[in-house]
């Protein structure tokens, strides 16, 4: 039986716009958008962040060192702009509010800094509906590692069969459904959260009724 949801947040429950931040933080740097883009992403200094090992301050001070950013550049400034790479999108805070209207437990698996984390809580369906934040720079790991999605398992008391879990990145749900999730790749240009959530929670509880009654 179906308990419980976990979404992702980036493209899934927002939009991610890498591109916007880059574009905001490359007004301090005499590199252009997509050579900031290239040095932010996907490497060690993102790892760094987005897994506690720098905090806030320290991620800045790397970033205005690697992008020689202007000296009159303030962590202020800095801290309002990265916000610039999440954009809110109302139909994955839709599937949160279905999620509950459908009686299940809900919560945020995510590969996240403290600084986007706060994206969450200036949403108020964000803030206030999901029971538990998996968020990996809390955690200390981030997916693909299958430790976060025991952290959650673990102090959720559920059962990964009893969980479904939404991520844009294929990569993820495979690892997600390795450890027994019932996983669901979803593409935010094309999908339909709210739809899909439905479809996974009916598919689930059409599996249980079918279970029970070969018994």
């Amino acid at each position: 039986m179906i308990k419980a949801v976990a979404f992702d947040l980036g493209n899934v429950l927002c939009k991610l716009d890498r591109d916007a931040c880059n574009a905001a933080l490359a007004i301090h740097s005499p590199l252009s958008a997509d050579e900031v883009g290239r040095l932010l992403w996907g490497g060690e200094l993102e790892h760094d962040s987005e897994t506690g090992r720098n905090d806030s301050h320290e991620y800045f001070r790397r970033i205005k060192y690697l992008i020689r950013g202007d000296q009159t550049w303030r962590y202020e400034e800095f801290r309002d702009e990265y916000m610039n790479a999440l954009v809110p999108h109302p139909p994955g805070e839709q599937a949160v509010a279905r999620a509950r209207e459908l009686g299940l437990r809900v919560f945020i698996l995510s590969n996240t800094s403290f600084l986007h984390s706060r994206f969450i809580f200036s949403r108020e369906i964000l803030a206030t509906i999901p029971e538990l934040y998996a968020l990996s720079y809390k955690v200390g790991v981030m997916k693909p590692e299958p430790a976060i999605w025991r952290w959650l398992l673990e102090r959720s008391g559920l059962a990964a069969g009893e969980c479904l879990y939404f991520d844009d990145v294929p990569a993820y749900c495979r690892v997600g459904a390795s450890l027994g999730f019932q996983a669901s790749v979803h593409d935010l240009a094309r999908g339909n959260l709210v739809k899909e959530l439905e479809a996974m929670v009916a598919m689930g509880s059409s599996t249980a009724s079918s279970a029970s009654a070969a018994r």
